[in-house]
């Protein structure tokens, strides 16, 4: 894993020491945000196709869940988002079993779209 296991809570995401622009730029993206929602409470490892799956669903509905689409938000995923927040803390990847462990918990979760 990337980073150690933490207890979050949404309001502060354990970024009080983080500078303003960088709570910014971990949530700029609609992606990371979904994710965070997604994630909120899951105590059990995801997998990275999970993740994907129901970014897809929120993006474009349940009838846009192909492989093909699946695919390509993983790939954004991996390789740009699920980084970031790993750098950041706020989860723990694994890029090399694409899965993720640990998660923010946050009781208004649909609050921040």
């Amino acid at each position: 894993m990337t980073q150690s296991k933490r207890d979050f809570t949404w309001q502060q995401l354990e970024l009080d020491d983080r500078t303003e622009s960088t709570r910014h730029r971990l949530l700029e993206a609609k992606r990371r945000r979904m994710t965070l929602d997604i994630l909120t409470g899951v105590t059990a490892t995801v997998e990275l196709s999970e993740l994907a799956a129901g970014i897809v669903a929120r993006e474009g509905g349940v009838d846009a869940v192909t492989d093909d689409a699946v695919s390509d938000v993983q790939i954004s995923l991996h390789h740009v988002h699920l980084p970031m927040m790993a750098e950041l803390g706020v989860i723990d990847y694994d890029a090399s079993t694409r899965r993720i462990e640990t998660c923010p918990s946050r009781d208004d979760a649909r609050d921040i779209s």
